[in-house]
């Protein structure tokens, strides 16, 4: 849907949100950041089950029906409040979440105790106390899960929980309090937005089946799913929102968890990325996660620690040495795109860089370079799910991980304010740092690019943070304008420095094998375009990840000769060697 939204938006609505947001292109921000900064390492949960504690786990993959969505909106509810003091309980929910937990915290690692979910409801709704909802009340659900989080309270239904739990002390009775959602939404700020560290937006119809419950309970979150509080048509909602941004306590860039799919154009969503609704906004798309307080306490980075240690910064490959640039050549790197949403990350994403392992392992002659893009959010989220795509990455020795789109968080960072562009750069730096690359994909609404250009990019000189930035345009299928015009393939800001400059590349073309997110065509039609690229030039493929993994393999090994992979510190050199070549005179 993300590339949908991006195919078939309208000029016109793009051009009346940026008019919108150009009123506040400069305002100020009033909060600080830091709050998720990685500078600070907490206890990790290794730490404190040193002792022999067992995990508790809590299996639901059973539960079903009307009752089985009480149950599950409870037991990760309740799994959140926990983990704010012990973090020692792990909810399996589906397949994906056994998956992890086996692969990662094996039984023999770490001892597990089952625990029903009716023993363990038994003891939180003792311990917490409960908000008490009905369930048919699906449009308040966002304020009930806000309810929770802020007053550490377990939720509770009127039909099964509190009928099977009938002693519980009800924290807050939220059954006839709430007309509508608006009405909930402008209760719940002026009750708890001050104790809320951040917001989601997040779809009711998720929430009822515990969906991010867990993790809006832990840190705790502002929730809530209105649909007229971005639209730059109604500017009553989207002042409201505005003002709950700006009266609250989050640092920015406000980091916007679940997923905003409130507002549709021909299917796609219209302010996914958050920027374009407030201009200190960014996405962290994770609207069907669980178990986020578990791992974000797993075995977190210390960035004190040496680099490659077990808990220190990571280490990618050593990038191969680059190529003498040749104009006979064409140079293209192959990114394979659109992992900032963990959603992708715990499912297909996990699919796909397995079947990549296998596949480079039984045939190495045919394991071509590959440039994933991987959440940078992982660092405190998943940590040791980041560490184990790099240590499966690792083992073909052509495998290098960017930031996704766009970077830090899913959003457009040209449209943000001075200050909070500066918090964005700083936070995004200590990341890439942890992370060991250089890369960020990044998306721009089609008239911002100047503003990209001229207040983002050169934050990034001689910095140890991201220094290659891999574009693409919102919408999509208009080309970068001035990159475009000029027939520009990428463009230095400053001197082309491979060591300490910055660099922006602009896409050759996507790719979505069957899908509407760029060209729909199979492997073969893709090598030709590829084959067709002119020679001489230095770009990359933006490849969806929903791409197959074997659809790649059986395109590269269609590319002709003169088609040169290479990975992402190559192509930076290739760009760095054009640029000087250009500027001597040389023809390319």
């Amino acid at each position: 849907e993300r590339m949908l939204m991006r195919t078939l938006i309208s000029c016109v609505i793009g051009v009346a949100l940026l008019c919108s947001l150009a009123a506040h292109a400069n305002a100020s921000s009033r909060r600080g950041s830091g709050r998720h900064a990685i500078g600070q390492r907490p206890p990790s949960v290794w730490e404190r089950v040193a002792d022999g504690g067992k995990l508790r786990v809590v299996d639901i993959r059973n539960v079903t029906g009307t009752e089985g969505s009480a149950i599950r909106l409870a037991v990760l509810t309740a799994a959140g409040i926990e983990s704010k003091t012990n973090a020692s309980v792990y909810v399996v929910a589906n397949e994906e979440d056994i998956y992890w937990l086996d692969m990662l915290v094996p039984p023999s690692d770490w001892p597990r105790q089952p625990v029903t979910w009716s023993d363990f409801l038994s003891d939180a709704y003792a311990r917490f106390g409960a908000v008490l909802y009905f369930a048919n009340d699906t449009d308040v659900l966002p304020s009930v899960a806000t309810s929770c989080g802020a007053l550490g309270a377990v939720a509770m239904d009127t039909q099964y929980m509190q009928p099977r739990f009938p002693s519980t002390r009800i924290s807050l009775d939220t059954v006839g309090l709430w007309a509508n959602a608006h009405a909930a939404v402008d209760d719940t700020t002026s009750r708890f937005l001050n104790v809320t560290a951040s917001l989601a937006i997040q779809d009711p119809s998720l929430l009822i089946n515990g969906y991010l419950s867990d993790w809006i309970a832990y840190k705790p979150l502002f929730v809530q799913f209105l649909e007229d509080e971005c639209l730059p048509f109604f500017p009553d909602g989207r002042s409201a929102l505005r003002k709950r941004v700006d009266d609250s306590n989050w640092p920015t860039p406000v980091r916007v968890y679940g997923y905003n799919s409130l507002n549709k154009l021909f299917g796609g969503d219209l302010f996914e990325a958050e920027t374009d609704c407030i201009n200190t906004m960014g996405q962290v798309a994770s609207s069907h996660r669980n178990n986020l307080p578990f791992w974000s306490q797993f075995q977190p980075f210390d960035p004190a620690a040496p680099r490659g240690s077990p808990l220190g910064p990571l280490v990618q490959p050593k990038a191969p040495a680059s190529p003498q640039y040749n104009r006979s050549k064409t140079y293209v790197a192959l990114v394979y795109g659109d992992m900032d949403n963990l959603d992708f990350v715990f499912t297909f994403g996990r699919q796909h860089m397995e079947y990549r392992a296998a596949r480079c392992a039984l045939s190495p002659s045919e394991c071509f370079p590959l440039v994933w893009t991987l959440s940078s959010n992982l660092v405190t989220m998943a940590p040791q799910v980041m560490r184990w795509y790099y240590e499966v990455a690792a083992k073909s020795g052509q495998d290098w991980f960017i930031m996704p789109p766009s970077g830090d968080l899913y959003s457009y960072p040209g449209l943000m304010p001075a200050e909070v562009q500066s918090e964005y750069v700083e936070q995004q730096t200590k990341q890439a740092l942890v992370m060991d690359t250089i890369g960020s994909i990044h998306w721009e609404w089609v008239l911002t690019w100047s503003r990209a250009w001229e207040t983002y990019f050169p934050r990034y000189e001689n910095s140890t943070g991201t220094r290659a930035f891999f574009l693409n345009d919102v919408p999509y299928v208009i080309p970068i304008p001035d990159l475009t015009l000029r027939r520009e393939t990428f463009r230095w800001v400053g001197a082309p420095n491979p060591a300490n400059g910055v660099v922006g590349f602009k896409p050759a073309f996507n790719w979505q094998e069957g899908g509407n997110g760029g060209d729909p065509g199979n492997s073969t039609h893709i090598a030709q375009r590829i084959n067709n690229l002119k020679k001489g030039t230095v770009q990359y493929v933006y490849v969806i990840q929903n791409t197959p993994t074997e659809s790649l393999f059986d395109m590269v090994a269609q590319l002709d000769d003169h088609v040169v992979l290479v990975q992402t510190e190559q192509l930076v050199d290739l760009a760095a060697q054009h640029a000087r070549r250009r500027t001597a005179g040389s023809s390319p």
